[in-house]
């Protein structure tokens, strides 16, 4: 299903880049991918946070860095129904919360959270903005990974927050998927 008006609790829903230039990320996309950029609002709002399409559907997001020493890095959102209680599970399994749980205008609410192996990532709480409207087609959202030191530790860990158990790939040496039983 490509097209997506919702996600389920645990399912990876949006990615953004945090860039030094957004300006010049968003061309970077715009030419390698065919986004289209737009303004996600009154700039002084939204602090100069873009919105990326493709054909029209929400798929991605450009932001300039929001800290010093703050590397240039995709960022990728998890849905959530409650951002504040998935933030006091990040801290119970042993992550840490980065930026605590925000309202995004009327867009929605989330929380920045670092894994115990120190891997950040995002939730979110959809309000207004699901999350990308467009999945699993060219230039659009379609797998999220994450590469860690100890895989033991960081698979209990997204089990214990979000539910995800783990299927080795065939064939793989031990590569392992995240899975969510969903209703879809």
């Amino acid at each position: 299903m490509p097209e997506r008006t919702s996600y389920e609790h645990g399912t990876p829903s949006w990615i953004d880049v945090a860039a030094p230039d957004v300006d010049a990320a968003v061309e970077f996309y715009e030419q390698l991918f065919g986004w289209k950029a737009g303004e996600a609002g009154d700039p002084e709002e939204t602090g100069g946070y873009r919105m990326l399409s493709q054909g029209g559907k929400s798929v991605a997001g450009a932001m300039p860095i929001q800290n010093e020493g703050q590397p240039p890095a995709w960022t990728t959102y998890v849905t959530v129904d409650d951002a504040d209680a998935t933030a006091e599970k990040v801290k119970a399994a042993g992550g840490s919360v980065l930026v605590e749980p925000m309202d995004v205008m009327t867009a929605g609410r989330m929380a920045v959270l670092m894994d115990p192996q120190d891997a950040a990532f995002a939730v979110w709480q959809a309000k207004e903005h699901i999350g990308s409207e467009l999945v699993n087609e060219p230039n659009s959202l379609a797998w999220n990974e994450l590469q860690t030191r100890d895989l033991d530790a960081a698979t209990g860990f997204y089990t214990e927050v979000f539910g995800w158990r783990w299927e080795e790939a065939p064939d793989s040496g031990g590569y392992l998927m995240a899975m969510l039983d969903t209703k879809e």
